[in-house]
This record gives C-alpha cells, sequence and structure tokens, in this order.
C-alpha cells in the first residue's frame, strides 16, 4: 500500500524488530520528533504527550489484539510504530470521545478561575455526565472519586503489528502502566493527543519499616485489612466459579482461566496483587461470571480504593450475576468477619484520634479500663458504641496466638509481639501458636495491645482481630457468636437497644446502587443467560419425563410378554417399541373416530 506522504509510509515491523535487536534504543533516540503529535516524552518534563485511543478499558498487564480499520487509529498506529510504539487506551464506558474533550476544555476554563468558581464548575461537570443518583452512591461507598471521572486510562505497548492488503492493521498489545490525562486536544489526523503522566501510587511499607512518627504502620494495616477482605472473596468466587456457564472461554476450568492470566503476586505487593485480581475477574478473553469492574478501578488513585471496589464487586458478582445467596458461600462465617471487621475500620476512620496529646509510656493503673486497653481509651471518643467495639476487639485479640518465651520488658521482644498480632503466626515455622493472651496477666497484655495501637493505629487493631477469628474454624459456635455480636454493634449498639446490622446491609446488597445492578442483571445479555438457564431446565425435565416414560412402558412389555425384567438397554428398546405401537394405534383410533364422525354427520344431512 502507498501513501500520500512520506510518515504515513507503512512501518516494516519485522525489520525494525531487528534493527532495534542490534542497535538497541541508539535508532529510537535519534528519531525522537519534538511534536505534542508523535507520541514521545519531553525529557525535561514529568508529563507527556500521548495519542489516545478510545476503546476499552485495559487494566496493566493485560494483552490483546486489535482490529484497527478507522482511517484516524490507522495513522495514529503507522505514527506510534514508527516512535515510540505507546499510545493511551481509554474506554468509552465513561465518556466519548467529542465528551472527553469538552471535560478537558472545562476543566481547563475552571483551573484558571478562582477557587469558589471552580467548584462550581466541577458540579457542573458532574451534571453534564449525567451520572444517576444510584450510580454517586456507588461510588461513594467505594471511594471512587466522581470528579475524576474519565481522566484515567492506561498506557499500552505495541507487541507486534501487521498491516493486510486493504490497508487494516492487526495489532497486538499490552497494557504497561496506569496514566492521568491533562490536557488533551484533537490532532488534525482525527485522533486525540493527551498530555498524560504516570499515576504515582503511594508505596505501602511492610511491616519492618512501618513506625509510628510517619504513621505508615497504619496506612500498611488499612490497605492490608481491605487486601484480606478482597482475597477471602476471591477465593470464595474462585471455589465456586466454574463450568462452561460462567467460564465459556476456558472450557469451564477455573485453573485454566488462572493460568492464562499469569503468575500471582506475592501478598505484600498490593498493587500488583490488585491489577493480578482484576485482570482474573475481567480477563481477556472475558467470561460472564463477574461484573465489569475495570473501568471503575482505573478512576481509583490508591490501593486501597481498589481493593474496595474489588471486593464490592466480587460479592454482587455472587449475589446478583451467578445468583449464590451468602448460606450457600463456602466459608460463609468468615466472610462475615472480615466484613463486619472491615465496617469497623471504616467507622473508626471517620472518628477522629488524639494520639499525638497521650504519652505512650504513661501508664497508669488499671492497665484495662473495663476491659479496654488505656491508651485506646485515651486514643478515640469514649462514646458508648465507640468504646463498646473497642472492647469486642480487644476480647477477640485476647485469642490471638503467643509464644511463651515472650517477656514485653524487652524492647525487641515487644516488637516481636506487635509483629505476631499482625501476623498471626510464625512464618518461619508456619505453625500457629499453642497459647493465646488470655494465659497471660493483663499487665503483659495491655502493655503489647498499648504498643499495637501505638504503632500501627486503628488499622492494626483490627488486622490483629482477623488474624486471631481467621484460626477459628469457619463451622464454628464461637465464630457465629462474634459475627452476631459484631453486626449488633454495627447496628448502633447492644442488641436490647437497637437492631443488629442485616447480612445485606452489611455486604451492601440494599440501597440503590444494588437495585441498579439488579435491573440490569434482567436486561441484556444477563437475560438471555437466564431465559437459555430456564430452557435447559425444562428441555432436561422433557428429556427425563421421556426416559421415564420409556423404562415404564418397557417393564410393562417384559411383564406381560418375558415374565422377567432385565433392566438397560433391552428394556428401553421394548419400551420404545411398546410406546411407538400405542401411539400408532392411538393415532389409528383417532383416525377412525374421525371417519366414523364424517358417516355419521353425512347420514344425518340425508
Amino acid at each position: 500500500m502507498y501513501h500520500d506522504v512520506p510518515h504515513e509510509w507503512p512501518v516494516n515491523v519485522c525489520v525494525r524488530e531487528c534493527v532495534d535487536a542490534a542497535f538497541g534504543e541508539q535508532t529510537r533516540t535519534s528519531s525522537v520528533r519534538t511534536s505534542a503529535n508523535d507520541g514521545w516524552r519531553n525529557e525535561g518534563e514529568e508529563t507527556m504527550s500521548l495519542p489516545v485511543f478510545f476503546l476499552d478499558a485495559l487494566v496493566p498487564g493485560q494483552e490483546c489484539t486489535m482490529n484497527v480499520y478507522e482511517p484516524r487509529y490507522k495513522v495514529l498506529i503507522r505514527r506510534a510504530l514508527g516512535s515510540s510504539r505507546k499510545f493511551l487506551m481509554m474506554s468509552l464506558e465513561d465518556l466519548t470521545e467529542d465528551g472527553f474533550l469538552e471535560t478537558r476544555a472545562r476543566r481547563r476554563r475552571s483551573e484558571s478561575e478562582e477557587e469558589e468558581e471552580e467548584e462550581e464548575e466541577e458540579e457542573e461537570e458532574e451534571d453534564g455526565l449525567e451520572i444517576p443518583a444510584a450510580m454517586k452512591e456507588g461510588c461513594r461507598m467505594m471511594r471512587v472519586s466522581l470528579k475524576n471521572l474519565g481522566r484515567y486510562c492506561v498506557e499500552c505497548h505495541i507487541l507486534s503489528a501487521q498491516e493486510l492488503i486493504d490497508g487494516r492493521f492487526v495489532v497486538r498489545i499490552k497494557a504497561m502502566k496506569h496514566a492521568v490525562v491533562h490536557e488533551a486536544e484533537r490532532d488534525p489526523a482525527g485522533y486525540v493527543v493527551a498530555r498524560c503522566s504516570y499515576v504515582r501510587h503511594d508505596a505501602v511499607v511492610n511491616l519492618e519499616g512501618a513506625d509510628v512518627d510517619n504513621g505508615k504502620g497504619s496506612m500498611y494495616c488499612n490497605v492490608a485489612m481491605r487486601a484480606e477482605r478482597a482475597e477471602l472473596l476471591f477465593h470464595i468466587w474462585v471455589n465456586m466459579t466454574s463450568g462452561p456457564r460462567w467460564l465459556y472461554n476456558y472450557g469451564g476450568n477455573v485453573d485454566l482461566l488462572l493460568q492464562t492470566v499469569g503468575v500471582r503476586p506475592a501478598k505484600e505487593n498490593f498493587n500488583e496483587l490488585a491489577w493480578w485480581m482484576i485482570r482474573v475477574l475481567n480477563p481477556l478473553p472475558t467470561i460472564d461470571g463477574t461484573i465489569e469492574m475495570r473501568a471503575m478501578s482505573l478512576n481509583t488513585t490508591d490501593v486501597d480504593s481498589r481493593f474496595r471496589v474489588i471486593a464490592q464487586m466480587l460479592i454482587y458478582s455472587l449475589v446478583l450475576v451467578q445468583r449464590l445467596q451468602v448460606h450457600d458461600w463456602v466459608n460463609r462465617d468468615h466472610a462475615i468477619a472480615v466484613c463486619a471487621l472491615e465496617k469497623v475500620l471504616e467507622r473508626f476512620e471517620e472518628l477522629p484520634s488524639t494520639f499525638n496529646d497521650v504519652d505512650p509510656y504513661d501508664e497508669p493503673r488499671p492497665l484495662l479500663v473495663n476491659g479496654v486497653p488505656w491508651l485506646w481509651t485515651k486514643c478515640w471518643p469514649r462514646e458508648g458504641a465507640t468504646q463498646d467495639m473497642l472492647r469486642e476487639l480487644a476480647e477477640i485479640i485476647r485469642d490471638a496466638g503467643r509464644d511463651d518465651g515472650l517477656d514485653m520488658r524487652v524492647h525487641s521482644q515487644q516488637q516481636a509481639a506487635v509483629r505476631r498480632f499482625i501476623v498471626g503466626f510464625d512464618s518461619d515455622r508456619g505453625e500457629v501458636y499453642s497459647r493465646t493472651w488470655r494465659d497471660c496477666d493483663d499487665a503483659n497484655f495491655a502493655a503489647a495491645a498499648n504498643l499495637l495501637a501505638r504503632y500501627h493505629g486503628i488499622g492494626g487493631i483490627v488486622l490483629a482481630a482477623w488474624r486471631a477469628l481467621e484460626d477459628i474454624d469457619c463451622d464454628d459456635v464461637k465464630l457465629k457468636a462474634i459475627n452476631n455480636r459484631l453486626l449488633a454493634l454495627l447496628g448502633g449498639g447492644s442488641p436490647k437497644k437497637s437492631r443488629p446490622m442485616s447480612i445485606h446491609e452489611l455486604l451492601g446488597l440494599t440501597g440503590s446502587f444494588a437495585d441498579l445492578l439488579r435491573r440490569d442483571m434482567r436486561a441484556g445479555v444477563y437475560k438471555l443467560l437466564y431465559i437459555f438457564d430456564l430452557c435447559r431446565a425444562l428441555a432436561w425435565l422433557l428429556y427425563r419425563s421421556l426416559v421415564l416414560i420409556i423404562f415404564a412402558l418397557g417393564f410393562v412389555f417384559e411383564f406381560i410378554f418375558d415374565r422377567e425384567f432385565h433392566g438397560g438397554h433391552r428394556t428401553a428398546i421394548r419400551g420404545l417399541i411398546l410406546g411407538l405401537a400405542c401411539a400408532f394405534g392411538a393415532s389409528c383410533g383417532l383416525s377412525a373416530s374421525a371417519a366414523l364422525e364424517r358417516i355419521l354427520a353425512r347420514l344425518r344431512s340425508t
């Protein structure tokens, strides 16, 4: 294929890859163009200009093959192949291409005005997008900002490309990094060029690097608690999702899906773990077992909110899509426990704390105030419901494992005690401790619990409570009783004073956002799938009824003629023959009856 201008000539991908392999990055850096439309990054700035391809919401790590046939996007691919081989992929689910440019223009105008006028413009922007109230409620529940809706996308890299004889491109791409768009304009070729930058996810430190001065210990435990909730619900989904009904592109085998997605990241690598879960739940090729969550997860700016989206969408996928009620889940009580503790964490995050006003080394007597460590009572408001929650958390933590050799007077062993609250068991031995904190005196427990609150905040307390509940068997009556008490406290008080929170309220299955998803499940492709399930059930019932009738006729035939019951295919054949004979006899009888009626009618007329 020949083109009008030289920069639109087709790129021989094979030759280009050979040159890159031979000369490395030298060939690319020598051909850097300074125009904002070429997709090359300005080395002196933190932002870069890349073309935008409006198609689907990919997440980092996903790969897909595109059939590019629009003229503007063919120019985009040619220019990308001739330069950095990178472009941005943005979903059409939230905004159209014209709506995206209009939104960016409004935001650029609002940034040049005063702060009050900027807030008014932001409100008008949300109204311009016509976001339903139910969608706003769901985004608030999962901590997804609507103000930046449509700004976040993913940077894609072209792995291979082939131009066909009719001018179309078959391109294999891979999503690489999470990006945010600052400005956008339309290129003369027709596609959109955006000035963007990578989303800098705050690195969540590991447990050894957490300390009280910078608050990273609390941040680590908050994210770890949300990750534990999402991971448990993910395991429930994996164990309960199978068959071609939900995994039709993977032979109905969830192990094949996990193998296709790739190796699971380490548990401590929260950011990569979140993206890996999303790649499993919304893979390419797609599955019907989950709700689409890639676009919403891209609009999250931190890993904490991303785990919220994953967990909530998993609940909706199990209950609303697969129609699996909560009482049918595996590890049901553990799922309720982790969701209740996450809700407790959310309640305390909204409360003011007074850590800076409390001296942790000032230890008054008694060390436990109504069963609550004294530092806990000093750091959070002394309201009835708050103190009741703290008391319940303290009671749960006292069931956590404890080593026999711990001495709280030694600083290194104090750190080990706090770490074991968070980890739950000795990772070197892989064994649960035989003793618990109930076997020691109140002074040692209060000292360890105060250090836990000091170093890791309310997130560490809630995570330690979950580690204790995680070791209890799912069918244990004790776990059910703890769940009932937590639901009663989340409902507003003791069971005698207020109604406990229901499980559906805890899991977010009530409200306008859940109703909106239910309506979506009754329409579109899911409606056809439910009709298909109904037809399949009716066909199975008809098949079983015919088999029953055939075998019944076969046994009647053998009872009359053979006086011996054989069963198996012989009885089925005899039953089928007898059934056909009965049907033939019935049809002959009906035909004879109809003929007789016609003869009698003629006689009456004469």
